[in-house]
């Protein structure tokens, strides 16, 4: 159940994100207007977004997503696959349409841009404030109007109010690295029902990204919840709060979706192998040998680096390919054929000094299929080992030992015969 609830969420944060950043505001407006004044009805479709004091909001985004049974299943579908709704626009990933609030925070969607607005729907409202990557963000889920209803003209939507919340993030009372406490206050002055439900997510602020927001507490009733961050501690992040409900709106049944704004995690979450020495293994002699220095994948640089962890015997493909005649020389050899990329089974990452290993961070930009992490003693025996678990295109895939054990060396090995493709390895 937990598992169900928390791959819904991120399906929904997934589109939330990449309908943001396919969607129009006015950079130069307020976050903070006058009040809001009622809608007027106008086009097919129309709404306000609003502060939960009645403020106008028009430094916001507006995105809505008319759905019906078939184009639901595209979408979730499209999400899954891709992780965008605005990859592929048209029949097969149906898109959000734009609307840009004006300096009342009103907007309106026409007729032609909409189609059947009386079909179900996903509003979703993005404030962009100035000191977070990640503003508060509104989705409302409405079903379909009901024909026996009788109403005509345009459909008002609820209004769009955020949940603006201040998140107090601090140590843990073990004082354990990367354990926080995150705690806020309950979502009022937004329409709920009287159930809510609260969750800590973390998502990365690194331009481009596509990896996905990740739950980092289970689902609770309270306003406070431990949390572990070490996940994302290599690369820009912020924590954010999710707050879900169900209730009631002018007669319709509402989902809402709350998204506070993100905070930066504390400063300090370096990881104990940053910066620290890389080995390779010799595929002929099953040795593992020193790599070139530094190393790439414990620099805390999240790109991905394509040149690997390398042998200082290993030639570089780059300098190969320079000294290639033209390609009128026939007498030339291809670049591949000087420079062919060794195979590595494993790529291993030196600790400054043996310690207890409780958590490997991986990330690479393709599937972690048929990777294992393994920990290795001084003398450099294998003392425990897991398998890397996760789905491609993730990019950050966490390997918890619950019992943890004292290690020197962490190695990755690939059922496949060679490890490529790693951008990061942090260990704690």
């Amino acid at each position: 159940m937990l598992r169900q609830w928390c791959a819904t969420l991120v399906l929904t944060l997934v589109a939330v994100l990449a309908v943001t950043a396919c969607a129009y505001y006015d950079q130069d407006a307020p976050v903070r207007g006058e009040p809001a004044p009622d809608p007027e009805p106008t086009g097919a479709l129309y709404s306000r977004v609003m502060h939960a004091g009645g403020d106008s909001a028009p430094r916001s985004s507006v995105s809505v997503y008319l759905y019906d049974t078939e184009n639901d299943i595209k979408a979730v579908t499209a999400t899954m696959s891709l992780g965008f709704f605005c990859v592929l626009p048209g029949p097969f990933c149906p898109r959000a349409v734009s609307a840009e609030p004006d300096e009342r925070g009103l907007w309106s969607l026409p007729e032609d841009e909409v189609g059947d607005a009386s079909a179900g729907l996903q509003a979703t409202a993005t404030l962009h404030v100035d000191d977070a990557v990640f503003g508060p963000s509104t989705v409302l889920t409405l079903p379909a109007s009901d024909p026996a209803s009788g109403t005509d003209g345009p459909r008002r939507v609820p209004d769009l109010v955020y949940w603006e919340p201040e998140l107090a993030v601090t140590g843990n009372e073990t004082g354990k690295e990367g354990l926080l406490q995150v705690s806020w206050p309950a979502a009022t002055g937004v329409p709920a029902g009287k159930k809510v439900t609260y969750t800590v997510v973390s998502a990365s602020t690194v331009e481009g990204t596509t990896a996905e927001p990740r739950p980092l507490s289970r689902p609770t009733s309270g306003t406070a919840a431990r949390v572990d961050a070490r996940v994302y501690a290599d690369a820009p992040s912020e924590l954010m709060v999710v707050a879900q409900t169900t209730t009631r709106i002018d007669g319709e049944r509402v989902d809402a979706i709350y998204r506070s704004a993100g905070v930066p995690p504390p400063a300090d979450l370096t990881p104990p192998s940053r910066g620290a020495e890389c080995l390779a293994e010799d595929k002929a002699s099953g040795r593992l040998v020193q790599a070139v220095s530094p190393c790439p994948i414990t620099d805390g640089d999240v790109e991905w680096d394509t040149s690997g962890v390398r042998l200082p015997t290993d030639c570089v493909p780059e300098a190969a390919g320079a000294s290639v005649g033209p390609p009128d020389d026939a007498s030339s050899p291809e670049p591949s054929a000087r420079c062919a990329a060794p195979e590595r089974p494993r790529v291993c990452v030196v600790l400054p000094e043996p310690r207890e290993v409780s958590l490997v961070v991986l990330r690479t930009p393709f599937s972690p299929s048929e990777l294992t992490v393994e920990l290795l003693d001084a003398e450099r025996r294998a003392v425990r080992s897991g398998a890397v678990d996760g789905d491609a295109f993730e990019e950050v895939y966490p390997v918890r030992f619950q019992r943890p054990a004292e290690a020197g060396v962490v190695c990755v090995r690939d059922a496949y015969g060679s490890v490529s493709g790693l951008s990061e390895i942090s260990v704690w």
